[in-house]
């Protein structure tokens, strides 16, 4: 049996970071050239910074010598006679230099050290580790796509294989200036713990952003479409799918036109080359959104919600990865032991997060998934619930709530 429990995350998770002033002997290491700007996609950079090991990178040009869980050497940036004031913290990911203040990561090394530009220094740490850069892309590959027709899938056959596309996709759409959602979650007042937690929540959830054209089929009516993507990505950095959702500026779904979600292999249907999805041969493939995260930080738990968007402002009100993650199943009818097979097989402990309308079908379908690990809170849209929240309500709704009204 499924215990239903009550649980309030934690509203810790500020990231640990070094303070002082940055060198006054270099310039400050993020600025980014043009180039960079236009071709160097988020998702890949990302990967770079991940990969980069502050010992290693600082070891291919100096003598480290062990100290307790740090390594010292003498600073590159001054004349430094003794050891002691410069220290690379693995833990960290940095170094600092006590004497003449120089600090940062690895991509700040390799521009101070080695006077490189910031899309060089990418560069060479993608060279060292191996990491593949696509500095071309094509942005038209989702504009001017015709709406989905009827098709007949009766001959269709089970068991097809199931379709991933390309990783880089990803940052081609990260620009999510004009995005709705984007532009709404920003506006909330969140404290400054909060919005910087929603800052790198933006970023840790790849939240992207598309806009194309489609053509009415029984007036000719050219439509335009902005779309956010929510993108499923699993815990080996393979991209299954994206899916797609238009909002209004107020935040709510944008259900007045046609098209208002869809996915990424549906629109494919219509492109052409390599990128196009042939249901007649292959399956679309889905994982959890948020799935990427579960190898960054292996022993947080695992909170999952039904809506991408109620993922991401959860992460924003209490964010802490280290301690739990949040995910979205976009549907309870994914809520199977094949979605949930890489958290089941790694022992997480998961708690779901159900609408206040889905709180019966969600306890029937977790006690059917038979895994001891599992639990239900409802805290949120029972107890903190008001009439206002609507009773279609899921705890993002009475989160806002309650920092908006602070009750």
């Amino acid at each position: 049996m499924v215990r239903c429990m009550h649980h309030k995350p934690s509203p810790q998770g500020r990231r640990a970071g070094l303070r002082g002033k940055h060198p006054t002997h270099a310039p400050r290491a993020h600025t980014r050239s043009a180039l960079h700007r236009k071709y160097m996609d988020k998702f890949t950079e990302q990967k770079i910074k991940d990969a980069a090991n502050i010992v290693d990178v600082i070891g291919d040009f100096m003598t480290l010598k062990k100290k307790g869980v740090n390594y010292q050497c003498l600073c590159p940036f001054h004349d430094d006679k003794h050891l002691g004031s410069f220290v690379v913290h693995p833990a960290r990911n940095c170094y600092v230099c006590f004497s003449c203040d120089a600090k940062g990561g690895p991509i700040d090394f390799l521009m101070n050290y080695k006077h490189l530009s910031y899309p060089d220094a990418l560069r060479y740490l993608a060279t060292k580790y191996g990491i593949p850069i696509q500095e071309d892309y094509d942005r038209e590959k989702f504009k001017n796509i015709k709406p989905a027709k009827p098709r007949d899938m009766t001959e269709i056959p089970d068991n097809l294989p199931k379709r991933t596309w390309p990783t880089e996709w990803i940052g081609y759409y990260a620009n999510t200036e004009r995005d709705n959602f984007v532009h709404w979650i920003e506006r909330q007042p969140w404290d400054d713990c909060q919005r910087m937690r929603l800052r790198l929540a933006l970023q840790d959830y790849h939240v992207g952003h598309t806009y194309f054209d489609t053509v009415n089929q029984d007036t000719g009516e050219r439509q335009h479409h902005e779309w956010t993507m929510w993108w499923m990505l699993d815990e080996n950095n393979i991209l299954h799918n994206c899916h797609m959702m238009k909002y209004l500026p107020d935040g709510h779904r944008d259900k007045t036109t046609e098209y208002n979600q869809t996915w990424l292999h549906a629109r494919m249907r219509y492109a052409k080359g390599s990128n196009h999805f042939d249901e007649h041969t292959e399956a679309a493939s889905y994982c959890l959104f948020g799935q990427h995260l579960l190898n960054r930080w292996p022993d947080a738990a695992i909170n999952i919600v039904e809506s991408e968007k109620t993922a991401v402002i959860m992460a924003a009100a209490y964010g802490n990865h280290a301690a739990q993650i949040w995910m979205a199943c976009a549907g309870m009818q994914n809520l199977s032991r094949e979605r949930l097979k890489p958290l089941m097989d790694a022992g997480r402990r998961i708690v779901l997060f159900p609408d206040r309308d889905g709180i019966k079908r969600w306890c029937k379908k977790a006690n059917e998934l038979q895994y001891q690990n599992i639990s239900i809170n409802t805290q949120a849209v029972k107890d903190w619930w008001i009439p206002d929240d609507g009773e279609k309500a899921d705890i993002a709704d009475v989160v806002l709530r309650m920092i908006i009204r602070k009750t």
